[in-house]
């Protein structure tokens, strides 16, 4: 039986000593069933019965990350490196056949949760025991970051990892799940909060990389510094988008950090090179011109990515740096992982506010979906 058992039809009348049952001659009409109960009882709790509410939303976290996981399984088809379910969990100790083939169960079972929550013993027991590993998992990369802060490998400016708020949403989504499904009357009002629920983690899921990752400063030697363009004003100065980049580029030359910067941009409205520009600005600050490489032909980010792999040398697993305002890096990252190249972030560091940040962050919402996107299905 899934709830409560229903509460009886009608309570058995108590019998007093002074009368007789209630039908019978001389009794009062309903004495019997409005009697109080006697003295040194206590009346039986009422029923409780759940909320459909946290479970339509429980459902709806299950449905994306089950679509999410089961994407990123088949982005990892197109070989080894591509390793996409570190957006919002990574398997320690596992190769990449055995991550893929536990990714898609906990995909299938997440899916499975979302459409069809009634579950017999065996598939409830197996569900929960999928959703309380990932859970654990995830306490797992949050404890890691912390490891990770502490040895200096990263710089991050929100001191919450995004681990801890998969781990909190996993939870939730178990508990979620341990418990009976709620009535069947209200089905198409959890329907509707599944579907609402879904949409909102696809439009708060690009944000949230934006915050945690792309504020996270990963800053580490590399041999080359690929700096992206933006924009130059009719008067040929810079923009302070632009500046703030390259001042944090040359700053991690100067620290000898990166042996060379690649700058790249295209002609932009304004029609200045930004490539160009961005080389002057350079040597202007003591970088010696052998040691910037120009790319002007650095139109918009897939450009950059693309004529920058040629430069990243002979080793199997180059690293480099990649430099650009902090809700750029999500989709940069995704399209060097497309590429098949390693890519690590660092945030230029902001000079001046920026007021357009706002619409700037927005944009990169369906900016990521469309470089996720195209970086599993090409």
């Amino acid at each position: 039986m899934n709830g409560p058992p229903a509460a009886p039809d009608a309570v058995p009348p108590v019998f007093g000593a002074s009368g007789p049952p209630n039908g019978a001659p001389g009794a009062e009409p309903h004495a019997a069933a409005t009697a109080a109960p006697l003295e040194g009882t206590s009346s039986p709790p009422p029923a409780r019965t759940r909320h459909w509410l946290p479970a339509a939303v429980a459902r709806g976290l299950a449905l994306f990350i089950g679509v999410f996981t089961l994407s990123n399984v088949v982005g990892s088809w197109h070989g080894e490196t591509l390793v996409y379910n570190v957006w919002w969990i990574a398997l320690p100790l596992l190769g990449w056949a055995g991550s893929a083939v536990l990714l898609a169960a906990v995909g299938v079972a997440f899916i499975a949760y979302a459409v069809a929550p009634r579950m017999r013993a065996w598939r409830r027991w197996a569900t929960l025991a999928l959703f309380a590993f990932f859970a654990a998992v995830a306490v797992y990369n949050a404890v890691d970051f912390y490891l990770v802060w502490r040895a200096g490998e990263i710089a991050p400016r929100v001191p919450l990892p995004f681990s801890l708020v998969v781990a909190t949403l996993l939870v939730f989504v178990t508990w979620a799940a341990a418990r009976a499904p709620a009535p069947r009357r209200r089905r198409w009002a959890a329907a509707a909060v599944l579907v609402c629920v879904a949409a909102v983690c696809v439009v708060v899921f690009p944000l949230a990389q934006v915050l945690f990752f792309g504020t996270t400063d990963y800053r580490r030697d590399a041999p080359l510094a690929v700096v992206f363009g933006a924009q130059v004003h009719e008067n040929g100065a810079p923009s302070t988008s632009l500046r703030d980049r390259m001042s944090t580029a040359v700053q991690l030359y100067k620290d000898r950090l990166v042996k060379k910067i690649l700058v790249s941009g295209g002609v932009g409205d304004s029609g200045f090179n930004e490539a160009l520009v961005m080389r002057d600005m350079a040597v202007k600050v003591g970088v010696p011109e052998e040691d910037v490489i120009v790319d002007s032909s650095g139109v918009n980010t897939e450009a950059t990515v693309r004529n920058s792999i040629p430069f990243f040398g002979a080793e199997r697993h180059p690293r480099v740096l990649a430099v650009s305002q902090f809700y750029h890096l999500p989709r940069i990252k995704l399209a060097y992982q497309r590429a098949g190249q390693e890519a690590l972030t660092v945030p230029a560091r902001s000079s001046t506010p920026i007021k357009e940040t706002p619409y700037l962050v927005a944009r990169e919402i369906p900016a990521f979906w469309v470089y996720y996107l195209r970086a599993i299905f090409a």
